[in-house]
């Protein structure tokens, strides 16, 4: 995927062959544009910041390579050129170099964006790597022997000859406990990632890093006379965000369901979005494309359908082998949206908005998150902890009935979850209302580490930018009354200011108009499960993965478990992947998502240490 790769310590007659080698191995499509320096190099799709790097700064020798954007580009240029040397067009990249060397940690507290970068701080002789105050870019590094190397995919890193791929048995028990990597662990021992917020320094001389957190994690309530006063400081809040990822931009799509996320940021951007094309994905029929097409109506959006059916299922090889690949096999998926990602480039979009980060303004829809009144009366942290522990576990070990990994046992994968969950509640020990360290959990760890790399996929494609998830809005939230965040209620004020007519079109989530009582979107909500049971055209899921690796994907399944790779590599017992399959297969047990998780980290292996 485009990103940054690069290293200090390696010996001048290696450096550029090696630096090469890592940043072509991250090019991975004909539009991916790579540029190499001094120990830094980038991948690009060619669309935003464009202008040639590394970029330097000529007063201390220092220079970067830089991924993303700085949203608030503008004010910050401005507020720099009192402190330092800098024109009025000076690229982004730069501004991160000169901003950086001017204020430190409390430059990149202040500025509004999505990216990573690396610093070489010439007097300093130090490499630093830095992010954005959400980390939803991932950036990946390992030191060891004199040696600090970097890059935005783990496969840039195996490659270099300097990396052990041991596993990390923590990391294994995040992926299958819970669906998802955690904190800071990957799959490998050595490879770590960045933390949202963080700044990792490489101290050449001293052989010594270091990690420092500058994004603050204490939480101070909002004052608010009344409801309606909080509301429309959110709406405010929000409305800025919208504008600060839209503006100025040519070629802009947006990823419209029919929920409540996206139709927002529609709502916000007005009645005449002629220049945002809407884009939504769905089965034949479905309420999504019905609801979406009225949306983009209703705003003057142009329209485009992708409708998805079981014929991707004839190349669900390549699907995986390619979903695999951009996220070096970190991610859990079913492929569904692989065939998809070529249809933005068909339609001409560049920058996509998507509405990731929604959940936290209706938390009783938030995935595994979702707050249910037991969530509402947690008093401490031992009752968070057993009920995320509930919710949050993937379950996917549950029905194998003997151990599978061959160095971990089943005890240790269960103590190394719970390990990884105290881990990152130890980030908010400090506060005392339990919800709120609930969604600064969803923050930073569903979102930063699960939604991250469902973007890493799309984002080898097109640009994306996500409205909710900003800093600003977050710390509001957060300050929040839970009540206030339940249901509908803050999306409902918003659209009833800014598109009133968006009300009345379905929520597909309830089959009801937005802000329909309880009693109206339990029937409707009802009504959409029956009609999914008598297999109405257009209410049947989007997948039926289970079933599929019984009957069309069997042969697929059999050739990735069951070959000699992967039976004698010695992660999985060969006894124990055996039976999964066979249970599987003959509807013994479903062992749907497992298999899933235990493919894609064979082909991860296959792809990354067996070099295939």
């Amino acid at each position: 995927m485009p990103g940054i790769g690069g290293f200090a310590g390696a010996s001048g007659t290696e450096s550029a062959t090696l630096l090469s080698k890592m940043v072509q191995s991250m090019c991975h499509f004909s539009w991916h544009v790579l540029e190499a320096g001094i120990g830094l190099g980038r991948v690009s799709l060619g669309i935003l910041n464009t202008e040639p790097q590394p970029v330097f700064d000529s007063a201390s020798s220092s220079y970067a390579v830089f991924d993303g954007e700085i949203y608030d580009s503008h004010s910050v240029r401005d507020r720099l050129s009192g402190l330092t040397e800098i024109a009025k067009d000076t690229s982004q990249a730069e501004i991160l170099l000169k901003g950086y060397l001017a204020e430190g940690a409390s430059f990149l507290n202040s500025v509004q964006g999505k990216f990573t970068a690396a610093i070489w701080v010439a007097t300093k002789k130090q490499l630093v790597l830095v992010n954005d105050c959400f980390g939803m870019k991932p950036l990946y590094y390992v030191h060891n022997q004199k040696w600090f190397g970097f890059a935005s995919e783990i496969k840039a890193l195996l490659l270099t000859g300097r990396v052990s791929s041991t596993y990390d048995p923590k990391g294994i028990a995040q992926f299958f406990g819970f669906g998802h990597y955690w904190n800071n662990e990957t799959m490998y021992k050595s490879i770590r990632v960045l933390p949202g917020g963080a700044i990792v320094t490489y101290d050449v001389e001293s052989d010594q890093i270091s990690v420092e957190k500058y994004q603050n994690y204490s939480i101070s309530p909002e004052q608010f006379t009344n409801r309606k006063e909080a509301l429309d400081k959110v709406d405010q809040v929000f409305q800025s965000a919208v504008e600060m990822r839209s503006t100025e931009t040519d070629h802009l799509g947006l990823s419209l369901s029919g929920g409540l996320d996206a139709r927002t940021i529609l709502g916000v951007l007005g009645k005449d979005s002629s220049n945002v094309s809407s884009i939504c994905l769905g089965i034949e029929g479905s309420l999504d494309h019905r609801s979406s097409r009225q949306l983009a109506a209703l705003a003057n959006s142009p329209y485009h359908a992708y409708t998805l059916n079981h014929e991707f299922l004839n190349e669900f090889e390549q699907h995986l082998r390619q979903m695999v690949l951009l996220t070096d096999g970190h991610y859990l998926s079913q492929c569904i949206v692989m065939p998809t990602l070529p249809f933005y480039r068909e339609l001409g979009v560049q920058v996509l908005l998507r509405g990731h980060g929604g959940e936290l303004m209706h938390l009783r829809k938030a995935y595994n998150f979702s707050l249910d009144q037991e969530g509402r009366e947690l008093q401490n942290e031992t009752q968070l902890k057993s009920w995320l522990l509930k919710r949050l576990r993937a379950y996917m070990l549950e029905q194998v009935d003997t151990q599978l990994f061959c160095d971990i046992s089943t005890e240790e994968l269960d103590s190394l979850t719970e390990e990884s969950l105290q881990e990152a509640l130890n980030e908010t020990a400090n506060w005392e209302d339990q919800t709120q360290r609930m969604s600064q959990l969803f923050i930073t760890q569903r979102l930063r580490r699960e939604t991250s790399m469902s973007l890493v996929k799309i984002g080898a494609f097109v640009e994306t930018r996500l409205p909710y998830i900003d800093r600003e809005l977050k710390n509001l939230l957060l300050s929040l009354p839970t009540e206030i965040k339940l249901g509908e209620e803050i999306q409902s004020h918003i659209l009833k200011k800014h598109f009133p007519e968006f009300l009345n079109v379905t929520n597909v989530n309830t089959g009801a108009r937005i802000g329909a009582n309880s009693l109206v979107r339990q029937l409707s909500y009802y009504r959409m499960r029956v009609l999914a049971k008598l297999g109405v055209k257009g209410y049947q899921p989007y997948e039926r993965l289970g079933l599929w690796l019984r009957q069309e994907l069997k042969p697929l399944v059999e050739k990735i478990l069951l070959s000699e790779q992967c039976l004698s590599r010695g992660l999985y017992r060969p006894d124990a992947v055996k039976r999964i399959v066979s249970q599987h297969s003959k509807n013994e047990r479903n062992h749907t998502f497992l298999i899933m998780a235990m493919m894609i980290c064979e082909l991860g292996q296959q792809m990354f240490i067996d070099q295939e």
